[in-house]
């Protein structure tokens, strides 16, 4: 018995095949995507310390809660004071540095901290005495 070819082309599996091929290359494979990044286990906060004294006093911040690796920005008020990384726990210790610049001789000084990649933030505030 003769066979006859009813001209049935596998041009329409092969176009199936190929796009499947490019959504697993562009998408990734299912079950093997990309983590999402790491979220931080607390509510972020931050601190400065001391929390009180002359404008000029000598003071370090550092926060904990953000996002691991991410870089935290620190404003005094509105301006930019300082930007520090945090490590694979979302904290940060800053070096030690002077409370200088525009603001208050006496009053409250606000500092906030901003994760820039989380957009996490948190506030504390220093105390200015005489």
């Amino acid at each position: 018995m003769r066979r006859i070819n009813s001209g049935i082309s596998c041009f329409p599996a092969l176009v199936v095949l190929l796009a499947l091929l490019l959504v697993v290359t562009f998408l990734g494979a299912p079950g093997h995507m990309e983590a999402a990044a790491p979220r931080p286990t607390s509510s972020p906060a931050v601190q400065i310390t001391p929390n009180r004294g002359r404008y000029g006093t000598e003071t370090v911040v550092t926060g904990q809660g953000f996002a691991p690796h991410e870089q935290v920005a620190i404003y005094k008020e509105t301006r930019p004071f300082f930007a520090y990384n945090t490590d694979a726990t979302g904290s940060f210790a800053g070096a030690k540095h002077p409370l200088l610049g525009p603001g208050p001789v006496s009053g409250i000084i606000t500092i906030t901290a901003t994760g820039r990649t989380s957009g996490l933030k948190a506030i504390c505030t220093f105390t200015v005495t005489q």
